[in-house]
């Protein structure tokens, strides 16, 4: 698969014995991206065999410590693994101001580069080109500035037919640009067709990620389409006053955003501590998204 996501944690402020607070890692084609650091990330980590050295990125929706806690010693331990290769991390202001403050109390030297991306805006904002990829940003509605993420897969070159190769006599140069999606016309007027020759290696996939927030008409806007969709369900529709209040959703909520929005699938996360299980979230969203799952520690998702 050439997307895949492991759930690290699905607590919120508060950690149970058995719920970690918020902490995801992307696979797109073995390359690692981590959204969120709550608390024993590194640990989890560990747990569920993520290897530490392809992380290059991460994506810190906002700074409320169970999405950020669990930074600092992630970076620490960066360094005593010998980590050489920069960092890119991409969070909300003032991060590189708290990151520097920690790292000037605490006498750590890193010996790689640590690049700190501030995030702003009330508009979707680009802020990654990758080889296999394109990562956005948008704005939720929280207690705090709180961003949420698209990751969105990059088309990938076509697949020349074999056979139309010797068929059409074709050259390097010529296949390079049938895989690119061009038509080829030759000198003497023929017309060699993309689509006669080449197929599509994959669909691209999407993934979006929406931290801590309040419903709002909008967001449904910013994730239309994604295949799987990564949405707080704090509170069930018990506490929906108090989801109003603090700046979070319901399970009902997030499935009607899954809903609008047109999601492949929908998992729910950052439950309160209130709730031993996450079943009754996971029905009261299935009321209204039938493709709605309660997330769990270790989970994997393929994308496709």
């Amino acid at each position: 698969m050439s997307f895949r996501l492991t759930i690290l944690g699905t607590s919120s402020a508060l950690p149970t014995s058995d719920r970690y607070p918020t902490a995801h890692v992307l696979n797109v084609h073995e390359r690692l991206f981590l959204i969120d650091c709550g608390e024993g990330t590194q640990m989890q980590m560990r747990r569920y065999k993520i290897r530490f050295g392809r992380i290059n990125h991460i994506f810190i929706s906002h700074l409320h410590g169970d999405h950020f806690f669990g930074l600092y010693p992630l970076l620490s331990t960066f360094n005593l693994m010998g980590r050489k290769t920069p960092l890119h991390l991409y969070a909300p202001a003032p991060a590189d101001e708290l990151i520097a403050r920690h790292l000037k109390d605490f006498d750590i030297n890193l010996a790689y580069g640590l690049e700190v991306h501030t995030i702003s805006g009330k508009s979707v904002r680009h802020l990654l080109d990758d080889k296999r990829l394109d990562v956005y940003s948008f704005p939720l509605k929280h207690r705090v500035k709180s961003y949420g993420f698209l990751f969105r897969e990059k088309m990938a070159d076509r697949n020349i037919i074999r056979e139309e190769i010797a068929g059409h006599n074709l050259s390097i140069s010529e296949i390079g640009r049938l895989k690119k999606g061009e038509d080829i016309t030759r000198e003497g007027g023929e017309v060699i067709l993309c689509n006669e020759v080449t197929v599509m290696a994959h669909q691209p996939v999407s993934y979006a990620f929406c931290s801590d927030t309040g419903w709002f008409p909008k967001l449904s806007s910013y994730v239309r389409g994604v295949d799987l969709l990564y949405h707080e369900a704090t509170f069930g529709d018990d506490n929906e006053e108090l989801a109003m209040k603090t700046g979070h959703s319901t399970a009902r909520q997030a499935a009607a955003v899954a809903r609008d929005a047109g999601v492949g699938r929908l998992i729910l996360g950052h439950f309160s501590a209130r709730y031993r299980s996450p079943a009754m979230l996971e029905e009261e969203a299935r009321q209204v998204f039938p493709l709605s799952e309660a997330a769990r520690e270790g989970s994997i998702y393929d994308i496709s």
